[in-house]
């Protein structure tokens, strides 16, 4: 069917196949343009994939960090209880009673590495602390003290266990925000570097540290 005299205006007018063929001459003539852009977008997708792969791993080791405090709030409870029980049958080791509650107050005040160097002092006091009981045969056959024993080894345990996941954890954070572009996204955003073995800063709702009078 032709067409009438107002379509062949129309389309005269619109000139689709010239500007069609204009669009397709600058597409060929600039075709790098379409590569850029073709770039970029690949750019913008994996920024905002590695952004998001960050943001989940800093939740995990801000989880495992959690954990650890949790744990370590167990910890110190627990340590009010035994020192109390080797009182009763050892109060002559002032030392070795007065080393743990140190140990245990230092760990409560200190954040960072500060307070990994004095969790590990309060693992070292207990060790004296049970060493002496092999001189106190009574506490040593006593249930309750064989009790808060076992407690705190299964806790000691678990610390153990929750801190190897927190540096696997912070080793995958870390790796991520070392490569590109997690590198990049690391200078403008509020992911922070964690360390390994740090315990975190966080405190919990601990104990009032325990007063033990000789």
């Amino acid at each position: 069917m032709p067409l009438d005299n107002a379509d062949q205006n129309f389309f005269q007018s619109i000139d689709l196949f010239g500007r069609s063929t204009r669009t397709a001459n600058w597409a060929l003539d600039h075709w790098w343009v379409g590569l850029l852009a073709g770039v970029l977008l690949w750019l913008l997708l994996r920024i905002r994939r590695h952004h998001a792969l960050l943001g989940q791993l800093d939740e995990r080791c801000e989880a495992a960090s959690a954990d650890i405090d949790a744990l370590l709030s167990e910890r110190h409870a627990l340590i009010g209880n035994l020192v109390e029980t080797v009182k009763g049958f050892a109060g002559q080791e002032h030392k070795v009673l007065k080393d743990v509650i140190d140990s245990r107050a230092r760990a409560m005040e200190s954040v960072g590495n500060a307070r990994l160097s004095a969790e590990t002092q309060i693992g070292q006091s207990l060790n004296s602390l049970f060493a002496i009981t092999e001189n106190y045969p009574d506490l040593a056959s006593s249930s309750h003290f064989r009790e808060l024993r076992s407690e705190m080894t299964r806790i000691e345990d678990r610390i153990t266990a929750a801190r190897r996941f927190y540096n696997l954890a912070v080793e995958e954070l870390n790796g991520v925000r070392r490569a590109f572009p997690g590198n990049l996204i690391a200078l403008v955003s509020t992911i922070k570097r964690h360390e390994k073995f740090s315990l975190g800063e966080r405190r919990g709702e601990f104990a009032e540290p325990l007063k033990v009078t000789f």
